[in-house]
């Protein structure tokens, strides 16, 4: 789980917490398969790219550290704007579930969308982080 933090915008100078994105690998029989989702918890915080670039970076530590190959996004029907913004990430929808009111979109990630999405994330700096002494 990546938890998104950003000071000094929308709040003055106070930090908070406005939301996550998480990487679900549950498909035992595929373990290339990663289910994605993002959460901007914080209602002034959307729309303004915090829910894209952090999706963006899970799905750049997905390729590239854990071998994923694919990706599944789950969004209920009525939610457009993620709907929106994952085909804009190059998903495609691939079912839609009327029990629970949900689309799923898919993206197979090909050379070509590997390079794109690198691409996309090459301003990122990746840290490791280690238990305090």
């Amino acid at each position: 789980m990546l938890l998104l933090r950003w000071s000094g915008q929308a709040r003055g100078e106070e930090d908070c917490m406005v939301g996550d994105v998480n990487l679900f690998l549950t498909d035992t029989e595929d373990p290339t398969l990663g289910e994605i989702e993002i959460m901007i918890a914080e209602p002034s915080y959307r729309g303004r790219g915090f829910g894209k670039e952090a999706t963006l970076m899970m799905m750049s530590y997905g390729v590239t550290d854990l071998g994923i190959t694919k990706f599944e996004a789950k969004i209920g029907r009525e939610n457009e704007a993620s709907i929106c913004m994952f085909k804009k990430l190059h998903f495609k929808e691939v079912a839609v579930n009327s029990v629970f009111q949900e689309v799923t979109l898919r993206l197979d990630v090909s050379d070509e969308e590997k390079r794109w999405l690198l691409d996309q994330t090459s301003h990122v700096e990746k840290k490791t982080y280690s238990e305090p002494k």
